[in-house]
């Protein structure tokens, strides 16, 4: 089901993301720390004692420890590799058959969502037939969210093909891929490889997922040598929902998955699921997505929400309104506002960018990267056009 070579792979994507907050340094620097060390009380990102009770908890609620009543394990040990041993070992004895996903942006609380095992194991099932002859899996996204779960240990392990993960899956992605590799990746590593001039060996296949790629990009990686790609559409709440190899083409449907009603979906089990979005179907086995239903854009593989941005701004003393909107850079979307400072501030300081160096400073102290706006514009009141209504900029 899952080797204890990719739970501590896992195990590592989750610890680095609960860490990085408090520690004040980035995912990816302690990512590479763990993957040094397996004891956790050594090494760069050697845990304190209350380092080790914030990721025992993060661990303990993934997995659902609690059922096999073996959470205590996490603070007795300080190997990573001994947690490893205690999870697969309840996981093969059948004492633990949920595991629960973050989902949503990061502005409020993301919202806990569990997926059984069965049904996360009929998902990879039907994953391994589309990527036969796969010799390794070379992950460039977190393990610990479910595309990056399903598709990087649970098929590694189904395939029995060694899974590449971290730094050592942007070396293997840049200048060592060979035939038989299959590389994940979000839009905006596809859009990174769009901009390069370096070209894929042969029999190399890439998987995209957690917002729409462009079929530009994805033609492009095709031009340079990509055998396929296979865009992945779902979500925490649903994990797959269907797959394709043609972006000029539908969804089609993952075997789990049968049309309910134009808005949902019904699964094996009669469970009923809404689709994340407005979707147009082709036949009840295919469906293209039109528009999100809950008003949320990726940023970097991260649900974040504009207008829970743009309140956030807005309760900033020096700000009197404020519009957030996302925009393409080229490497894929990012978030830009429109401020409109309180009649109090100076005219000096909006024209000097001393408030826009201040609003920078606060919002970088305050916003995780994928929600924090990269182009500020001040103004004494919004855009709107003609209408009145909320325009571009």
């Amino acid at each position: 089901m899952l080797s204890v070579h990719n739970c501590t792979a896992l195990l590592q994507h989750l610890i680095a993301a609960a860490l990085a907050p408090s520690r004040a340094v980035s995912t990816r620097e302690l990512l590479t720390d763990l993957e040094s060390n397996d004891d956790l009380r050594a090494g760069p990102a050697a845990l304190g004692s209350l380092d080790q009770l914030t990721v025992a908890r993060n661990v303990a609620e993934f997995f659902e420890l609690d059922k096999a009543g073996i959470e205590e394990v996490l603070l007795r040990r300080v190997r990573l590799s001994q947690w490893s041993e205690a999870i697969v070992e309840s996981l093969d004895e059948g004492l633990l058959t949920q595991l629960w996903f973050r989902s949503g942006g990061t502005t409020g609380e993301p919202t806990l969502v569990p997926q059984t095992l069965a049904r996360l194991q009929s998902e990879v099932s039907e994953i391994s037939t589309l990527v036969e002859g796969t010799t390794r899996v070379v992950s460039l996204v977190p393990l610990h969210h479910i595309y990056g779960f399903i598709w990087g240990p649970l098929l590694s392990d189904r395939l029995r093909v060694p899974l590449i993960h971290g730094e050592e899956a942007v070396a293997v992605a840049h200048r060592g891929l060979r035939p038989g590799d299959l590389v994940l990746g979000v839009p905006e590593w596809w859009q990174y490889f769009h901009g390069s001039h370096r070209r894929f060996p042969v029999g190399v296949v890439g998987v995209t997922s957690t917002a729409p790629c462009s079929p530009e990009v994805i033609k492009s990686a095709i031009e340079k040598g990509l055998a396929s790609m296979i865009e992945v559409y779902g979500s925490s709440e649903t994990a797959g929902i269907g797959w394709r190899t043609d972006p000029q083409r539908a969804f089609h449907l993952f075997g789990y998955w049968t049309k309910f009603d134009d808005d949902q979906l019904i699964s094996t089990t009669g469970a009923v699921h809404f689709l994340p979005d407005i979707v147009e179907w082709q036949t009840d086995r295919s469906l293209i997505p039109r528009k999100r239903r809950d008003g949320a854009v990726q940023v970097g593989g991260v649900n974040v929400w504009p207008e829970r941005v743009r309140d956030f701004i807005g309760r900033h003393p020096q700000v009197q309104e404020c519009a957030v909107r996302p925009f393409e850079t080229g490497q894929g979307l990012r978030l830009k506002a429109f401020i409109v400072p309180v009649s109090g501030v100076s005219a000096t300081a909006t024209v000097d960018g001393h408030l826009e160096a201040e609003l920078r400073d606060w919002l970088s102290a305050s916003l995780p990267a994928p929600e924090r706006p990269t182009h500020l514009s001040l103004g004494d009141r919004l855009p709107r056009n003609e209408m009145g209504k909320l325009c571009d900029w």
